[in-house]
């Protein structure tokens, strides 16, 4: 009998961990573009998830308020052995008969009641209440939104700054590559006689320096990474392929509709507007001790001598009684008031911070609006510049050939090359970036 029990037990319990451990896990792609990472990221970011966690502890406080409302019905059994039986004496006036130690309870009591009451007035404080719990389940659903943009945001930052420093590690590689090539000419052309001992020396040093700049960029790209992982909650040394992005502009609205969108979407901002709702039904609930406190109660109880309260020999061994209460307090040395005006005060410094919350949304939307502009400008400034590079690498080659520039004429050039395309990899990525941090300023997509 246990071994079927057992059976049919076994797989209700697997089933939830099942749901969670492996059901709710997805594969993740490769190579991962940014729209996948952060799915892959909503899906398994253990923050993330923690903040559903807090959504669902907050509407159980909405089913605790609600449940205020309804009747509370109590049990409870008490026994009593007292030392000596209870008795009394009595004297007939006017004459000498007297009786004594005449019994008139039982000695052990075993006591069994049940009693039920229905709140009807509270002076608007279980109604305040359980409101209060509603907004504050909305404002946990904001905060849930909240979450969900941050890491949004930071798992597109991470992606794009990854990709951002793959390509930086390439460039510094064929930089490193380069000056290889030079270094060798130049050890070709001192033992030919036709070039300086310091042109060797010169591409030693700049081919060191390269060497080095190419050792911080893998390091930096392995810390990319291991964000990036930490993000999307996998091992931190784990390999993923990235996928690349394609080139593109975006339409922007003007900042005034930014603004706008931003004042109507920043779950920061809608959640600070509701606490000031939940203070005020704070507030409510407080002032309703000014009021009278009105419940119907109804009590059923049995009382006897043995466990079952059957047997009582003195009274009867069963009752019930119903009726109406009135709690009103007329004095407390002014802690209502003084609950009171706590929450009128916390009303207004919500306020405060409410009106600050906006400014620095404004200001957060207005940075970011100013630097996807800038990022916009710096593409094609920087595109410019590496045609530009590119075209000075080549003549400058040829001039050192027939003599007209020094080699370090060559070595500048081809280390000014290497610097505009770091150049424009940072402002095509930044622009994506800047972007990123827009949407998270107006709290939804600019398109």
């Amino acid at each position: 009998m246990k071994l079927l029990t057992m059976l049919f037990l076994l797989p209700g319990l697997l089933v939830p961990l099942t749901a969670w451990g492996e059901a709710a896990r997805i594969d993740l792609p490769q190579p991962l573009t940014k729209e996948a990472a952060v799915e892959y990221a909503l899906a398994h970011n253990r923050a993330y998830r923690a903040a559903f966690e807090d959504v669902s502890a907050a509407s159980e406080k909405v089913s605790q308020a609600r449940a205020d409302f309804l009747p509370k019905l109590d049990g409870s059994y008490a026994v009593t052995r007292l030392s000596d039986q209870p008795f009394v004496s009595l004297t007939v006036p006017g004459t000498q008969l007297s009786f004594q130690k005449i019994p008139f309870s039982i000695q052990t009591i075993n006591r069994w009641q049940v009693d039920m009451v229905q709140p009807l007035f509270t002076g608007f404080g279980l109604e305040s209440q359980y409101m209060a719990s509603k907004v504050g389940l909305k404002i946990s659903r904001y905060q849930l939104e909240e979450a969900r943009l941050n890491l949004v945001r930071d798992v597109q930052i991470a992606h794009l700054q990854t990709l951002l420093g793959e390509k930086l590690v390439e460039v510094a590689h064929d930089n490193v590559t380069s000056l290889e090539v030079q270094k060798k000419n130049a050890e070709s052309n001192y033992q030919q006689g036709v070039a300086a001992r310091n042109d060797v020396l010169k591409a030693d040093v700049a081919l060191a320096e390269a060497v080095q700049r190419e050792r911080n960029t893998i390091k930096q790209l392995i810390v990319l990474r291991s964000n990036l992982n930490q993000l999307m909650y996998l091992d931190l040394q784990e390999k993923v392929k990235l996928a690349g992005i394609d080139e593109r502009t975006y339409h922007v609205p003007d900042l005034h509709q930014l603004y706008s969108a931003a004042e109507e979407k920043r779950p920061e901002y809608l959640a600070v507007k509701a606490s000031i709702q939940q203070a005020e039904y704070s507030k409510t609930a407080a002032r309703s001790r000014y009021y009278p406190h009105v419940s119907a109660f109804a009590q059923y109880y049995r009382e006897g001598e043995d466990f079952a309260a059957d047997k009582n020999p003195f009274s009867n061994n069963e009752n019930a009684a119903v009726g109406l209460r009135v709690d009103w307090n007329f004095f407390e040395g002014g802690k209502t008031r003084a609950t009171e005006l706590e929450w009128e005060y916390r009303v207004r410094g919500i306020e405060q911070r409410r009106d600050d919350l906006l400014q620095k949304i404004r200001l957060q939307v207005e940075n970011a609006f100013e630097q996807l502009k800038v990022a916009k400008a710096n593409i094609d400034t920087a595109r410019s510049a590496v045609q530009q590079a590119e075209e000075n690498d080549r003549i400058t080659t040829l001039q050192y050939k027939e003599q007209v520039v020094i080699f370090l004429e060559v070595l500048n050039a081809q280390v000014f090359t290497a610097q505009t395309r770091a150049d424009f990899y940072q402002a095509l990525y930044g622009y994506e970036i800047a972007k990123a941090e827009l949407e998270r300023a107006i709290g939804g997509l600019i398109e």
